[in-house]
């Protein structure tokens, strides 16, 4: 942390915003507000934040934040993945609940005597599975009735 000859803050965690390091994000720590603010900040020839940055901060400080961030950023991304790819496999096993639900709200085949078709509709995998063994267990009721 560097504290700032200008005002009195310090800049904390900069980072390159770009690959050809002419723009850098910091953030501006004010410690009689306590107020943080982040700043963007580019290389114009003339900006004083930026030169005050690559005066009290070396390109390996900056290289290193910038990793970092880079890997907290994939992480994150790699979190949010995970927890949507959860979730979508949450709703699926709800609807294959309820489709197994459903089936069995079918009086033919709740009263069917096929123990054999009805464990594979429980065990079924996916809602068509379902729907196709259950239309194969009402089939072979139909042609039993008649």
């Amino acid at each position: 942390m560097a504290s700032s000859p200008i005002t009195n803050r310090k800049i904390e965690n900069p980072y390159w915003a770009n690959k050809e390091r002419e723009h850098i994000i910091a953030e501006f720590y004010y410690p009689d507000t306590d107020k943080r603010v982040t700043a963007s900040i580019m290389n114009d020839g003339n900006n004083r934040d930026y030169k005050e940055i690559l005066k009290n901060f070396s390109i390996e400080q900056l290289d290193a934040n910038t990793n970092r961030r880079k890997e907290l950023r994939d992480e994150e991304i790699k979190r949010n993945d995970d927890r949507r790819k959860a979730d979508m496999e949450k709703v699926k096993q709800e609807q294959l609940f309820a489709a197994k639900l459903d089936a069995f709200e079918i009086d033919v085949i709740k009263n069917s005597s096929n123990r054999k078709m009805k464990s594979k509709i429980r065990k079924a995998k996916s809602v068509i599975e379902i729907t196709a063994l259950a239309a194969i267990l009402m089939t072979e009721e139909s042609a039993n009735v008649e």
